[in-house]
């Protein structure tokens, strides 16, 4: 059975700093023809970083379309032709002031495959070095450490919402780093 829709025409209808958002209009599997809008957003990297005391490191972070603070794993969105690896270095580096001399990819996702086509690659960072926090002049967050334990508790109370820190935990659980 064939799935795949074929794009017959396409409209931008926003242009912005970050997303650009485009109504298609397409041709189903079946003959009929119908409209697909999408929000069409740059990479980003998520790193789960490991602490020499065991712990990982977590932001608050105020989320303005959700009005909440979220609880996340550093992440950041990839500069034009970025490695997604850099970003993760780079970001790691900027919201929280560790360096990490270990990097080892986990995955990427599609965080909302029905209306974005944003990927997201995430990193397990450890043998951390502390320095310098170097937040950008719009960036407001705080740094806290959980164990592994404590993550999974939040996750199960709903306390931890945030899609790429959950996908980063299950990778890590599946990939024996956890």
């Amino acid at each position: 059975m064939e799935l795949k829709e074929k794009k017959l025409d396409s409209e931008m209808i926003y242009k912005g700093k970050i997303i650009d958002v485009y109504k298609d209009k397409v041709l189903c599997p079946n003959g009929h023809e119908s409209y697909r809008e999408y929000v069409d957003h740059c990479k980003a990297s998520c790193v789960m970083a490991k602490l020499p005391n065991g712990k990982f490191i977590l932001e608050k972070q105020y989320r303005y379309p959700y009005d909440e603070i979220v609880l996340e794993f550093p992440a950041g969105k990839c500069d034009e032709n970025e490695d997604p690896l850099v970003t993760a270095r780079r970001e790691l580096q900027e919201e929280t002031g560790y360096k990490a001399n270990r990097m080892e990819y986990l995955g990427e996702i599609y965080p909302t495959c029905a209306y974005s086509n944003e990927v997201i690659y995430c990193y397990y960072a450890s043998e951390l070095e502390s320095g310098k926090q170097n937040l950008d002049e719009n960036e407001n967050l705080e740094v806290y450490e959980y164990s592994i334990e404590e993550l999974k508790d939040l996750i199960k109370k709903c306390e931890i919402k945030d899609a790429k820190t959950i996908a980063c935990i299950a990778f890590a659980e599946i990939k024996g780093l956890i």
